[in-house]
Formats: structure tokens, C-alpha cells, sequence
């Protein structure tokens, strides 16, 4: 049975508690993001080719809620729902776009297999941030880059009733439905930005497909 997306999640619990009418897609900043540890390791390239698959014992490991180096700050990471695995996006203290690193880490606590990107070079708009809007006071946020023809997306949403959802996404091109979709177990998300990296990550580009057409479906 398709698993309907994140989008289709939102409007169905907005529209429960409001007229049934869905509000257009809208720019709210998303609520305050609660601090936490943060921890991490790694590095940021201008292009998909400089990802890696190959496991990081170069990824030193700051808080085993992620897999961000210390000294890094986790802009956002949780565990893999029913799993060991981790989601990490992480910043160097002071990242700006031509210096520091922003980089994305999955895999097990201290021994990431997937790292974009492998270098150190500056983010220099290698990522997105999208705001996600709905219905009923029903909102997020998503972080997106592609690598080797694949788009990630690592995505937060939260609203009315308690609704909490947070994951990564891999898509295909501009395809409507994922190839595979992580979910975050309940109550493992990390976030740790200050004000500056909060700023920095709102400059981000928004990324245009997810503007006009939301979150591809989870297959």
C-alpha cells in the first residue's frame, strides 16, 4: 500500500481540526527549535561527485546522537526509526559560504558509510532549505541536496494534535515518489542552532521543486 507523503500527513490532521480547507503553500518560520548537544566531523564540496561511500573512521564522533564531529554544530539529526543507523546534517562553528564545511552523514554511530560531500570546500549553495506550509498552524521545514543524480531530503514537520515528523527522503531526478524513505524515531531528534547558523541556513536557496510540488511521496 503507498504510504502517502508528508504533505498528504499534514493536511490530513490540519484538516480534522479546521474548515477542510488547505491554506497554499506559505514561508512561516518554523516554531523555535529547541537546543541540544551538538557534536561533529566532516566536510562540504561544490559537487555530487565529491560524495562517499566509504566508511568514515574520518568522521570523529562528538555526541552519539549524531554523527557530526565535535566542535561541529548539528544543524539537525536523529536516529533511523527501528534501526542503528543515523541522520546527520552538521556545520563548522562559523560557516559562512565561502568558508567552513556543511555536510550530510548517515550510518552508525562513529562509522558513517555515506558522507556528502567528502571534501572540505565551502557550501557555496551545495544546499537548500525549503519552508513547508499547511493547514491548521501545520508547518516545517526541508533540507535538500542532490549527488550523483539523487536528491536527498531531510525534512521536519510538526502541528496540531501532537503531529511529529521527521525523516530523509531519496528521490530520483525530479520524480514524485522516493526511492526510500527514512523515518526518525519519536523523540531522537537533536537540533543545536544558534542564531547565526539559524540565519545562515535561511539564506539558503529554497529549492524549487519542493516549492511547487511539496515532498515526494514515500513508495
Amino acid at each position: 500500500m503507498k504510504t502517502a507523503n508528508v504533505l498528504g500527513l499534514a493536511m490530513t490532521v490540519a484538516l480534522a481540526a479546521c474548515s477542510g480547507q488547505s491554506a497554499p503553500e506559505a514561508a512561516a518560520k518554523p516554531a523555535a527549535e529547541p537546543a541540544a548537544t551538538s557534536s561533529a566531523a566532516a566536510p562540504a564540496s561544490a559537487d555530487a561527485a565529491t560524495a562517499t561511500t566509504a566508511p568514515a573512521a574520518a568522521a570523529p564522533v562528538g555526541d552519539a546522537r549524531s554523527l557530526c564531529a565535535a566542535g561541529d554544530d548539528v544543524v539537525i539529526s536523529c536516529k533511523v526509526a527501528g534501526g542503528a543507523q543515523l541522520l546527520s546534517l552538521c556545520a563548522s562553528k562559523g560557516v559562512s559560504d565561502q568558508s567552513g564545511t556543511v555536510y550530510f552523514a548517515q550510518g552508525e554511530a562513529g562509522k558513517p558509510d555515506y558522507v556528502f560531500p567528502a571534501d572540505k570546500s565551502a557550501p557555496a549553495g551545495r544546499f537548500k532549505r525549503t519552508q513547508l506550509g499547511f493547514a491548521g498552524n501545520t508547518g516545517g521545514y526541508a533540507y535538500s541536496f542532490e549527488d550523483g543524480g539523487r536528491k536527498r531530503i531531510f525534512y521536519s514537520v510538526s502541528g496540531e494534535r501532537g503531529l511529529e515528523e521527521q525523516g530523509v527522503l531519496t528521490v530520483a531526478g525530479d520524480a514524485d515518489k522516493a526511492e526510500s524513505a527514512l523515518g526518525c524515531e519519536p523523540g531522537s531528534v537533536v537540533r543545536n542552532e544558534d542564531d547565526a547558523l539559524f540565519k545562515f541556513t535561511r539564506s539558503w536557496d529554497r529549492d524549487e521543486r519542493i516549492d511547487q510540488h511539496g515532498l515526494p511521496a514515500k513508495r
